[in-house]
Parts: structure tokens; C-alpha cells; sequence
């Protein structure tokens, strides 16, 4: 491709910078992206992405170009777009899409309809919901509740946002309202404890991916987008702790802070996480055709823990087993299918977020918070060891999947 001018080039990588980190990408994918992007276009460039914007200068001291993109929207996450801004990419760098041509093609990617319906997107978020609580050891009748719960979290969503309000405020009203709404349904089955159910309520509302790109961001020597991102989701994940400890006391119910999640047998296990990840493959907006891919991945990355588990190894050491697992089945499908291995990783390994801990950990600060100095002792204990975990599991998510993708790293389409 012949080289195109400063500007030109600034404008593109700022574009394509945009798309990619609103719909899930870390901030070394970006940059390596952008990177292969300039030189595919005759120019060096350097990346800087911070919380707020994306700066990209092109070119040399002698002559350059500076370009500020527009404030980053709300992060998504879009699996979807991210392998259709791929295919471009991989014209730019390959030299078959002309310049002229590239403003269209990421017309194209942007203003694309998703590839599953509304009623699909929210069927799989339900079936997430209910597989979630099934993987915690619940019944029948909470699994159920924890379906209605995320067919009314997703319509809840759906509804607010059409009224732009902070994203805070729509994850508390929702996993509030999504909470209430599944204590009402087990009130027909009497002696049915909630607790799974608002805790699998609680989970498809965690920013998993956020969080684990948090953790790979640091690691990676991007502290400041890494702590960002990381307090974003801490943030998020007291916000819903608060609200489901508020669904619970409207409904005259506590959410205990020792009482944690059960388990399955291996091959229920092994089910229930294919479905899991199969929901929030489709909610993550993953084509049709790969999403057996995902399935694989939730199936690796659960199994895996699950049977690390069982030989007597702690939760972190087995969650980061399970998703150096799921990565491996990625990175497999990903040379298959030409797209970043994160599109078939993520929708696998988000069910292994401890989304359940962080939960009551919450709980457990807001209970000291009210108890003050007769705080019993284990409770302090409780709520230390439940954040700690949190904490440490989904950083060993983050270096698992890390370790995986390292094996064979992305190679510059420019260079070859």
C-alpha cells in the first residue's frame, strides 16, 4: 500500500484505536494493532491511551502529526465488531484494501447490526443467569428464579438506557429491582433460599472482561489504564453487593457472609459451564459460526479448575489453570479463523470471575460498617478472607490467560 499522508494516518489509528477500546480490547492489543496499522501505511507512530482518550502521533521529529480521539464512550464489549475491525486491519496490513476504501470499511464495522437479536441477546443472558446458579449447587426452583432474574435484568438495562443515566446508578437499579424480582418468584417455593439466586443475579452484571483486562493491562506496564479499569469494576462489583443486600432486607432475607457457592459433579459441571459461556458468547455478540468455539473455551476453563479442584489444589492456582486452558483452545481457533483469541477466551473464562466472593465481601464491609467496634471477629475474618480472594483469583484469571496467549504472540501482519 502506498504511503499515505500524516494526517490521514492519524485520523485512521485514532479510529480504529476508538472502536477497539470500546468494545473490549486491552491496551497492548491496541497498541500493537495501531502499530502494525501505521507502518502497514508508511509511518511510525506512537500510542498513548489513557481513561479518558487515546493520543496518537505519527511520524518522525522531523514531520509529524498529532491526533487526540474523542473521549472514549462507555466500555461494551462486542466480540463481534472486534473480529470485523480485524478483517480490515488485516487489508490494511496485507495491502488488499485501498486507502480510499478504509473511512467505508470502518463505516461498515461501526454501523453494523448485531449479530443476534434483542430476544437472543436476552435469552442468553437468562440462560447465564440460570446456568451460574446451577454451577453454585442450587435446585431447580432457584435456577429458575435466577433465569427470571436475567430476563429482567436485560429488559431493565435495555430500558434505562434509553434514559442515559450513570452507569452506576443503572447497575444499581437493576441488580436491585432483578434481586426484588427473584425473592418474589421463589415465594412460591417455600423453604427455597435466595442466596444462590441473588448471587447468579449479581454475577452477569460483574464487568468481568474490564476486570481481567485491568489485571492484563498491569502486568503489561499499563498501570494507569490497569488501576482505571480496576476500580471501575471494584466499584461496580460494591454497587450490585449493595443493592442485592437491599433486595434481600426489602424482602425480609439476609445474604450470609459464610455461606458460600456449592459444587457439581464433573460431567454437570463440565454442562452447565458450556452454557454458561454460551450465553454470554451471545450477549458478547459472538458470530453464529465460531460460537461453538466459546462453548469449548467455558467447558476447558471450567472442567479444568473443577478437576484442579478435586486433586487438592486452592481456588487461584486452579482458576489460573482453567484459563491458561481456555486460552490454549483459543489461541488454536484463532490461527483457524485469522481473529484476536480474546473474541473465544472471554466469553469462556468471564464464569470463572469470583464474582460470588467480591459479593460478600461487600456485604460483609457494609455489616462492619453498621456494627462499628462490636464487629464479631469473624465476620472481620469473613470479609478480609472473601476480598482477598476476590482479589487474587481474578488476578490469577488474568496471568493464566496471559500465560496462554504469550505461547504463540500475535504476529505483525506487516512484517510477513
Amino acid at each position: 500500500m502506498s504511503e499515505a499522508s500524516l494526517e490521514r494516518v492519524a485520523h485512521l489509528t485514532a479510529r480504529i484505536g476508538r472502536i477497539l477500546l470500546t468494545h473490549g480490547a486491552d491496551t497492548p492489543h491496541t497498541q500493537r494493532i495501531l502499530t502494525d496499522v501505521a507502518r502497514a501505511l508508511g509511518h511510525p507512530v506512537q500510542v498513548m491511551v489513557t481513561a479518558e482518550a487515546l493520543l496518537v502521533t505519527v511520524g518522525s521529529e522531523a514531520q509529524f502529526q498529532t491526533k487526540v480521539g474523542h473521549a472514549l464512550s462507555a466500555m461494551t464489549v462486542d466480540m463481534g465488531t472486534l473480529m470485523a475491525l480485524q478483517q480490515v486491519v488485516d487489508g490494511i496490513c496485507l495491502g488488499t484494501l485501498k486507502a480510499q476504501a478504509i473511512d467505508a470499511q470502518l463505516d461498515a464495522v461501526e454501523q453494523a447490526r448485531p449479530e443476534h437479536s434483542p430476544l437472543v441477546m436476552t435469552l442468553g443472558i437468562a440462560i447465564t443467569a440460570a446456568s451460574l446458579a446451577r454451577l453454585f449447587g442450587a435446585q431447580w426452583s432457584v435456577v429458575l428464579a435466577a433465569f427470571m432474574a436475567g430476563l429482567l435484568s436485560v429488559v431493565l438495562r435495555r430500558l434505562m438506557g434509553r434514559y442515559s443515566l450513570n452507569g452506576v446508578a443503572t447497575v444499581f437499579i437493576t441488580a436491585l429491582l432483578s434481586g426484588v424480582g427473584s425473592i418474589l418468584v421463589l415465594r412460591a417455593f417455600p423453604g427455597a433460599s435466595p442466596v444462590l439466586c441473588l448471587t447468579a443475579a449479581g454475577m452477569i452484571l460483574v464487568p468481568g472482561v474490564p476486570l481481567i483486562n485491568g489485571v492484563r493491562d498491569l502486568v503489561s506496564g499499563h498501570p494507569g489504564n490497569g488501576l482505571a479499569r480496576i476500580a471501575t469494576g471494584a466499584m461496580t462489583v460494591l454497587v450490585i453487593s449493595f443493592a442485592l443486600f437491599v433486595a434481600a432486607a426489602s424482602a425480609g432475607d439476609s445474604l450470609p457472609v459464610g455461606t458460600g457457592p456449592g459444587s457439581l459433579a464433573l460431567g454437570q459441571d463440565v454442562l452447565f459451564a458450556a452454557t454458561a459461556a454460551l450465553g454470554y458468547a451471545l450477549f458478547f455478540n459472538v458470530p453464529w459460526r465460531v460460537l461453538w468455539v466459546c462453548v469449548l473455551c467455558g467447558m476447558a476453563a471450567h472442567g479444568t479448575r473443577t478437576v484442579a479442584q478435586h486433586l487438592g489444589l486452592d481456588l487461584a492456582c486452579a482458576s489460573l489453570l482453567g484459563a491458561f486452558a481456555a486460552g490454549l483452545v483459543a489461541l488454536l481457533a484463532a490461527s483457524r479463523f485469522r481473529v484476536p483469541p480474546v473474541a473465544f477466551a472471554f466469553p469462556g473464562i468471564v464464569a470463572l470471575i469470583p464474582g460470588s466472593y467480591g459479593f460478600r465481601a461487600g456485604i460483609g464491609g457494609l455489616q462492619l460498617m453498621s456494627l462499628g467496634a462490636d464487629s464479631p471477629l469473624a465476620l472481620i475474618a469473613d470479609t478480609t478472607s472473601l476480598a482477598i480472594t476476590t482479589v487474587i483469583v481474578s488476578a490469577a484469571i488474568a496471568v493464566g490467560l496471559l500465560l496462554a496467549l504469550a505461547i504463540q504472540p500475535e504476529r505483525h501482519l506487516s512484517e510477513g
